[in-house]
């Protein structure tokens, strides 16, 4: 009875599970991660969003009750358009909650108004905050919003306190207000107090509770006695500048140094750029022809390197073996052995292949011929000589070997041939000499 006992089968989990477990639970938490983003970040094509008129978590009706509360009139329009011609003649503070989504020019028609403006620009980006025309830049964002403390005395953050406005950094070198780590900052455009935002959270219905966000809402806005709220949930068409007028120069050409041939292109022009051009093409033409080949018989160069032929052989092979070039192979030997074996049996042929490249007569009779002087079958010389090539090691090493060896067999001397065939069939005599 057999004590031998079974190999213990490894345990655990195979290979490929024990790494794709890992990697998709972290494609699973970031996944998680981008949801609850995506399901927390406001949607502006939602047009509840920030809307005076929304009632959801991502809508601004709270704040709306708040100014109402303070006796501030709410204007609800839909364009930039309308946002100026409502702002035309009287002091308003305009709010717009999505700046990237309007043309770029509620500050620039503003800026020759009688009336005394504040553009409050909610969560710009790169568009919002190159179309507010404040020296700034948009300098970071974080993937959420963080309470921080105001940082500066202005009236509205002084009396707001901490407030969720850190997200959207803003950077330069001339504003007059930062506040709030860089995410409230604002200036002057054109006599129109402008000013960015970096979060959407104190104007939104979810988030209006926390902190001090409902009073620094409320406070950037109570500046007027109006609030021109820009309710906007698609992008506004880019309008195009007019194009500049201007005349064009008339153009009268004179008949000094011109040509008359009737070709408009050509009478275009004075006789002497043709001159020019002219001159140029023919140098160009006398340059190549200096510098093409000039026809004449070769001429013999040294070489500047000399291989000897083993060394070029043993190269040329080593590369067909790197390269698995077998059939490559075996048809050069062929070549080879087919060259010699043609000046063995025809001495005064020219062509190296004496026509055996393509099958016919000439090749039947080619392969009976080394039959012959080989004493093998002709099929078995048709099979080295013309056979398929192989294609793999084992197949090219035993062609390459009947290949030498036919070769060597016919190109024996005769005298030797029969002689070492006489001695192999010769045995020794007892008590005999051989």
């Amino acid at each position: 009875m057999s004590t031998a006992t079974a190999p213990a089968r490894r345990s655990g989990l195979p290979r490929w599970l024990r790494i794709v477990i890992p990697l998709g639970v972290v494609a699973l938490f970031w996944a998680a991660t981008l949801a609850v983003h995506i399901y927390e970040d406001p949607n502006f094509a939602d047009p509840d969003t920030l809307s005076p008129l929304g009632t959801g978590r991502h809508g601004s009706s709270q704040l709306a009750e708040l100014l109402q509360a303070r006796d501030i009139t709410i204007e609800r329009v839909t364009s930039t358009a309308a946002a100026v011609e409502a702002a035309r003649d009287r002091d308003a503070t305009i709010l717009v909650p999505a700046p990237d989504l309007l043309n770029g020019r509620l500050v620039y028609e503003l800026r020759d108004d009688p009336g005394e403006h504040r553009v409050v620009l909610v969560q710009p980006g790169l568009f919002g905050v190159v179309t507010s025309g404040l020296a700034s830049w948009v300098a970071g964002t974080r993937w959420a919003a963080e309470e921080v403390e105001p940082g500066c005395v202005i009236p509205e953050a002084r009396q707001a306190g901490p407030a969720t406005v850190h997200r959207n950094r803003y950077v330069g070198s001339t504003l007059a207000v930062r506040c709030y780590g860089d995410s409230l900052v604002g200036d002057r455009v054109n006599g129109v107090e402008v000013l960015l935002v970096g979060a959407t959270d104190p104007f939104r219905n979810d988030r209006i509770g926390e902190a001090g966000n409902a009073a620094l809402a409320t406070g950037l806005l109570a500046r007027h006695d109006v609030v021109i709220w820009v309710d906007v949930h698609a992008r506004e068409p880019q309008p195009m500048p007019p194009p500049p007028e201007f005349e064009l120069p008339e153009y009268e050409r004179g008949e000094l140094d011109r040509t008359a041939t009737g070709y408009e292109m050509l009478d275009a022009f004075p006789v002497q750029l043709w001159v020019v051009v002219v001159v140029l093409v023919g140098a160009g033409l006398l340059l190549a022809v200096a510098a093409a080949r000039r026809l004449g018989p070769p001429v013999p160069e040294p070489l500047p390197v000399v291989v000897p032929a083993a060394e070029a052989v043993t190269g040329r092979g080593r590369l067909y073996r790197r390269i698995r070039a077998h059939q490559a192979s075996l048809a050069t030997l062929r070549a080879g052995a087919l060259a010699r074996l043609a000046r063995a049996v025809d001495p005064f042929a020219r062509a190296p292949d004496h026509g055996l490249a393509v099958a016919g007569p000439r090749r039947d009779a080619f392969i009976r011929t080394i039959a012959a002087r080989s004493g093998l079958p002709e099929q078995t010389v048709a099979t080295v000589l013309f056979g398929p090539l192989p294609t793999d090691d084992e197949g090219m090493v035993a062609a390459a070997a009947d290949l030498d060896r036919l070769v060597a067999t016919v190109l024996q001397p005769p005298g030797t041939r029969s002689g070492s065939s006489s001695a192999q069939n010769r045995t020794p005599e007892p008590g005999g000499s051989p």
